[in-house]
């Protein structure tokens, strides 16, 4: 099995592909469309998200032009081999059908619950649903609610009109004044109305169907759901809450009251009561969104061969993602950026889609990434050092489907290039060397999938509710966990001799976050794991008690590894370890393990492997490892083999010479073991090098490090850059050109 491996990891082929949001942005051309397929696939991208974007012309959405264009390019696709994403909306939060929902009846707009003093007039087109009389405390909060007036009352009471009415909500649309706030802005549906998803499934998932069922299940995999927003983009709540038909019934049956709706619109002193209102709240809605929208399209992708892919509006909401075939979710507006990987309430985005792929058995999960994750204020500054950064972020997390925010059609015009910034593809500074790229992208996509990472622990939680604090410190202490909402927890997993088991993963410690809200089902599910001898931690001092209760048999071992993440995954048999360097400083330390196989380094750049020696330790066995800023490291281990043991190869800088003026030269003595190294520092953009007049590599990433040994000769030496500038300078804020230095590093084998 190690041996196949082995091959896969060579070319792991177009299923982990990077799938990119392909943006049509502009006047669409056929023969242009499949010339830009053609050239991504020649760059090692496999598949395409196609998404009408703001600025689409030439074929009005969800025509028979635009239909003849998607087909075309389904034919193309296949014809490479290559896959098709749809997305189902244009251009988004998914839902409207670009407004066509509610232009087929408006009674399918967004709607929401507020009050008005009963003595005002209700909107023509809106609806009483009840009546209640309130008394206001000082600060103006619900102090006291009745349904009928109070025989002589001690205080006021007013009486409202609790009325269902409209957000007024948008989408963004595909012209220019369709966007946000502009006068044509096609209206946001009714998600919580099972009539509008109805309408909406007829209008965009019926027809793509229609006009290419040849192509479902086989070129064209799944449809992109995105963010859907239930009260609609540049919503007027007014006080109000998103809320449909029948909601009140079905708040009241979940254990609510009209003091709970007032609390809502109204606030009060009542702390308790409150937040018992906002957690009725967001379960009601939570219920509705998934059974009146998600469920429906859910059900109408599995008839028809295909995944329901994207991902819902928030990153915490990940009791949404039980819907998905393949759960996803985004990372854009730098919502998370290096520094903020364990703080950022974001932060929890990736690994919530990767555990609830986990615990439903799934073997692919999504990530959409790069939008607007530039420089904040100029989106262009986006040097490929920060795109490896969220691609080792995502993987250090699970994630094995990565979804590039965008290829762009056109950057005809600043409709097409202001608009979320940059393009991470063709007009990209890494463009000529995407086929590398495409290749790290796949092989760490198929590491991460169809497989386990050999948990510590659960952590409960629950849409709205995903601890970041508390796991910090389990990130940067090298435990694995997964997250485990609690619908999983009550609706698919079972406890048995202390253990939660849930599809292939079992878990003896489960970890609460004190602040969690828990009702007495749940509580008494968590008693029966405990009475029988599972291990609870309800608080927040998750570390303290792991490192009192798990014992680590395969770890990171090493100085200043705050920054470094471990995995420890299960492939067919056999073991992998995954070391990521989220840090901007290099990591030096060692692998310690008791698994007694010989092990291997996996480059996830070219596909090669090279045996790794191995040193006897208390734990079993050590192997030592580098790990450069930002970058990645993998050992696999063969379970048919024996640990190779002895000791790897050591160098030690002996010269270091800083390069610098217009000619950059140095001097060199050529020796048996001598190995010259070209490190720059603070590479803005790309460097293409050369040595003596010969090409020597690009730089692209940390550790900006070429071997250079090969091109130097004895004596003097020239080394020669050329920098390929930041894309700000076309398209953003000019930005500083170049590197801040230069050095050749010497270096003997002791």
């Amino acid at each position: 099995m190690f041996d196949l491996i082995r091959e896969i990891w060579k070319n792991p082929g177009a299923a982990f592909s990077p799938m990119p949001f392909w943006f049509w942005n502009d006047t669409l051309d056929k023969d242009e469309l499949i010339r830009q397929l053609d050239d991504f696939h020649k760059h090692g991208v496999d598949g395409v998200v196609i998404h009408p974007r703001l600025g689409m012309a030439g074929a009005e959405y969800l025509s028979e032009e635009y239909f003849a264009l998607v087909e075309a390019v389904c034919e193309a696709a296949a014809k490479r081999f290559m896959n098709v994403i749809l997305y189902d909306e244009g251009m988004y939060p998914s839902g409207s059908a670009h407004g066509g929902v509610v232009k087929e009846d408006a009674r399918l707009a967004s709607r929401r619950l507020y009050a008005r003093p009963a003595d005002e007039p209700v909107p023509e087109d809106e609806e009483i649903e009840f009546r209640l009389r309130i008394a206001f405390d000082e600060k103006g909060h619900a102090a006291d609610v009745r349904l009928d007036q109070p025989k002589n009352p001690e205080r006021e009471y007013r009486a409202y009109n609790f009325i269902l009415g409209y957000t007024g909500g948008t989408i963004r649309g595909l012209s220019e004044d369709e966007d946000d706030g502009r006068p044509n802005a096609p209206r946001s549906a009714d998600l919580f109305n099972p009539a509008a998803t109805e309408v909406f499934l007829r209008l965009t998932h019926e027809k793509y169907y229609e006009h290419l069922k040849d192509y479902f299940g086989k070129t064209v995999i799944g449809i992109f759901t995105d963010e859907p927003v239930v009260e609609g983009r540049c919503a007027k709540l007014g006080g109000g809450i998103p809320w449909s038909w029948g909601m009140t019934e079905e708040f009241f049956d979940a254990g609510g009251d009209f003091t709970h709706l007032a609390a809502l619109l109204f606030g009060t002193g009542d702390k308790k009561l409150l937040g018992d209102a906002k957690t009725l709240c967001r379960t009601v809605t939570k219920n509705r969104l998934g059974s009146a929208f998600y469920a429906p399209i859910s059900a109408w992708c599995r008839e028809h061969g295909i995944a329901l892919m994207g991902h819902p509006a928030e990153s915490a909401d990940c009791d949404m993602l039980r819907y998905f075939t393949i759960p996803g979710q985004d990372l854009v507006w730098r919502s998370v950026e290096p520094g903020t990987e364990l703080t950022s309430p974001d932060s929890v985005l990736a690994k919530c889609a990767a555990d609830a792929a986990r615990h439903q058995g799934l073997s692919r999960n999504s990530c959409e990434v790069f939008g607007v994750c530039g420089e904040k204020g100029n989106p262009w500054n986006f040097p490929p050092d920060e795109m490896m950064w969220y691609l080792n972020f995502l993987f250090a997390r699970g994630t094995n489907l990565i979804i590039p925010h965008a290829f762009y059609y056109s950057l005809r015009s600043p409709l097409q290039w202001n608009e979320r910034a940059p393009d991470v593809g063709p007009h990209s500074v890494w463009w000529s060397d995407y086929k590398k790229i495409a290749g790290y992208i796949k092989r760490m996509s198929w590491l991460n999938a169809m497989g386990t990472n050999n948990p510590t622990a659960a952590v409960l939680c629950a849409s709205g509710h995903v601890p970041t604090r508390p796991v910090a410190p389990l990130y940067e202490e090298g435990y694995t966990f997964n997250y485990l909402s609690i619908d999983d927890f009550m609706d698919r997993a079972h406890v048995h001799e202390g253990m939660i088991g849930i599809d292939r993963y079992h878990y003896d410690i489960l970890l609460v976050d004190g602040t969690l809200r828990l009702n007495a089902e749940i509580v008494r599910k968590l008693g029966e794991f405990e009475v029988e001898g599972g291990k609870l931690c309800r608080g927040s001092d998750f570390i303290g008690y792991l490192r009192k209760h798990a014992k680590k048999t395969t770890f990171f071992e090493g100085e200043k590894t705050r920054s470094l993440r471990f995995t420890h995954m299960t492939k067919s048999g056999c073991d992998f370890v995954i070391l990521i360097n989220e840090g901007t400083e290099d990591i030096e330390g060692r692998v310690v393990t008791d698994l007694n196989c010989r092990a291997e380094r996996f480059d996830p750049f070219t596909g090669k492997t090279e045996p790794k020696k191995a040193s006897i330790c208390e734990g079993g066995f050590a192997y030592e490892v580098r790990v450069p800023a930002h970058a990645s490291y993998v050992l696999g281990f063969d379970p048919g083999s024996l640990p190779e043991l002895g000791e790897e190869k050591k160098s030690r800088v002996v010269e270091i010479t800083a390069l610098g003026g217009e000619r950059m030269r140095f001097e060199a003595r050529r020796a048996q073991g001598r190995r010259y190294l070209l490190r720059f520092e603070g590479m803005r953009d790309v460097g293409d090098v050369t040595v003596n007049g010969e090409k020597a590599g690009r730089i692209l990433f940390r550790p900006y490090e070429l071997d250079i040994t090969d091109l130097v000769k004895d004596g003097e030496n020239e080394v020669g850059v050329t920098v390929t500038p930041s894309m700000a300078n076309t398209y953003g804020k000019p930005v500083p050109v170049g590197f801040e230095g230069c050095t050749v590093r010497v270096t003997e084998e002791t």
